[in-house]
């Protein structure tokens, strides 16, 4: 047991007849663990936080590895490989100390562990390289009975599986097979991503590709089902550097319709294009489905705040309600919240929408001939008529499922017709299509919306898939991200509620665009460390779009408009 300054060094031996000294005390002794480091053969370990009693959340233990322990030849891995090295890494945390997660006392005593991961790649707090070194984080849960510690079950934990935990990341280099395995992959999906920006296409569905899941619960792919395969004169074949060839269906750019009958696989073509923005781990099914990183899927949303929005190429006039070129609403319809959202993601910059007309404001969506006619005077301009030009002006593609009308393909420069999940590519000549709906002309918003901040906010906090902001005018607002279907994990969800805080704390204003490239750089020159100086063991990695797409459905936020 050693003493230096203010901190206790102890060794596995040691920590035993530390603890003794915690037996039969109040829970607040716990707060003196904070300055002891852990010594477990040269892997350096501490708490960064304590917490305040059992039932609070779970107490941050940190585990730095260092390179002559793990033995990786980190010198070797590019930029790009790191996501799959770390999310191999949690993984492995993830299952080594889920085996050892029980209840032992009152409140949370004893929880171990961090979140399960989905089946996507992305960076995660739990698991990080910092230079040479693994840097692991755990919440482990200080046992308790009532408020009295229990020494026993802390002593096990301390002792025994930490070590055995920590013995999982000792000479990791045996496992650097593996790793470059999911290192090979990762490259193949970026070089298929860089060729779609090239192409300026939507997106790469790989020939038996499994699509459909187990269940709206689960995210395993779903047992027998048919594999994505498109006709081979379709088929493209791409030589990735993993030195594999992959075969399937590229969706070029413009406006792709996907159409076909009721349970035929539209909207899970259309939900795995999505997904397809987050590399997947072997075995999912999604591995080859890869659609350019800023595609976002937008609904109809009734009821969401808007905030100095230009919708005027969408609506032109709405009885009673202000200028459409500066749309204020803290109650939007689903034409007017549809509307708006299209043009956010404008602002911004996104690569591909995706509408599904089972979540989208038919109205805005499409009229048929017949109701355009008889509707002359609908202040509302469709989609489908601006389609065409939205996609040369602001080189965004569009893909849309529809079924129900057939204006929709009329217009569509690509066609995939879904029969028992299989995709069959149709021309508009083919399907004697005729194009009755003159075309109308997209107008850009004329003015640039410059993000002010998020006045009188007193707590921000996450639970769950919701954001949860309280109001020094004693609003409380909850915004569910469950609504953005780039968010796949909840730990997602909260580095959204720690970069809305860091957005308030540094007052971050700019453009939207602006703000977006921010966020990214931050987190690509400093990690999750750039946002807040306590990481938790359960943050996910999210583009600043998302951040931006949350901030323009918060209440009391500030828009100034510019000229562009």
């Amino acid at each position: 047991m050693v003493f230096s300054s203010d901190r206790v060094y102890l060794v596995v031996d040691e920590i035993g007849v530390f603890l003794g000294r915690f037996a039969g005390r109040g829970f607040g002794y716990y707060k003196s663990l904070r300055n002891v480091v852990f010594d477990y053969d040269g892997v350096k370990a501490y708490f960064t936080r304590i917490q305040s009693d059992p039932y609070a959340p779970p107490s941050v233990f940190q585990i730095v590895v260092p390179g002559k322990i793990h033995g990786l030849k980190l010198k070797g891995y590019g930029k790009n490989d790191y996501l799959a090295l770390s999310d191999y890494l949690y993984r492995r945390l993830y299952s080594e100390s889920v085996k050892y997660r029980r209840k032992c006392g009152s409140g949370y005593s004893c929880f171990l562990g961090v979140p399960k991961p989905s089946p996507i790649m992305i960076y995660r707090s739990g698991a990080e390289i910092v230079g040479e070194d693994i840097v692991l984080r755990i919440f482990i849960g200080l046992p308790a009975s009532g408020r009295r510690i229990l020494v026993k079950p802390l002593n096990h934990i301390l002792s025994v599986i930490i070590p055995r935990i920590i013995n999982k990341f000792r000479n990791m280099y045996r496992c650097e097979e593996e790793i470059w395995e999911r290192i090979l992959y990762l490259r193949d999906y970026l070089y298929i991503q860089k060729l779609l920006e090239e192409e300026n296409a939507v997106a790469f569905i790989a020939n038996n590709s499994v699509l459909p899941r187990e269940s709206s619960i689960s995210q395993k792919p779903l047992a027998n089902a048919v594999p994505f395969r498109v006709e081979d004169r379709f088929s493209r074949e791409i030589r990735v550097p993993s030195g594999k060839t992959v075969y399937g269906l590229i969706i070029p750019r413009g406006l792709t319709v996907i159409t076909g009958g009721g349970y035929h696989g539209k909207t899970t073509l259309l939900e795995a294009l999505q997904d397809g923005i987050y590399p997947h781990i072997p075995g999912d099914g999604r591995e080859y489905v890869v659609s350019r990183p800023r595609t976002v899927l937008v609904k109809a949303e009734d009821g969401r705040f808007i905030h100095r929005v230009d919708i005027s190429s969408f609506i032109k006039k709405i009885p009673g309600g202000g200028d459409t070129r500066d749309f204020i609403s803290r109650d939007a319809s689903g034409s007017t919240s549809m509307a708006a959202s299209i043009n956010e993601l404008v602002e911004v910059g996104v690569d591909n929408i995706l509408l599904d007309e089972d979540t989208s404001a038919t109205n805005l969506l499409y009229k048929d001939e017949y109701m355009s006619k008889l509707l002359y005077d609908d202040p509302i301009t469709t989609i489908t008529q601006l389609a065409r030009s939205f996609t040369e002006k602001t080189r965004t593609n569009l893909v849309i499922v529809s079924s129900a009308s057939s204006i929709l393909l009329s217009k569509a420069g690509f066609i995939i017709l879904m029969r028992n999940y299989k995709p069959t590519i149709r021309s508009r000549k083919e399907m004697g299509l005729v194009d009755k709906l003159p075309d109308k002309q997209y107008i850009p918003p004329r003015e640039r919306r410059v993000f002010r901040g998020i006045r009188g906010v007193k707590k921000i906090r996450a639970k769950g898939s919701k954001l949860i902001l309280k109001y020094v005018d004693g609003i409380v607002f909850e915004l569910d991200l469950k609504n953005n279907p780039r968010i796949i994990e909840n730990g997602q969800v909260k580095m959204i509620a720690t970069i809305l805080k860091w957005i308030i704390r540094e007052k971050i204003n700019g453009s939207t665009r602006e703000l977006v490239e921010t966020i990214n750089n931050v987190f690509r020159e400093k990690g999750f460390r750039g946002f807040t100086s306590m990481v938790p063991p359960d943050l996910g990695w999210v583009d600043g779009l998302d951040v931006a797409w949350t901030i323009n459905r918060l209440y009391n936020v500030v828009f100034e408009k510019r000229p562009s």
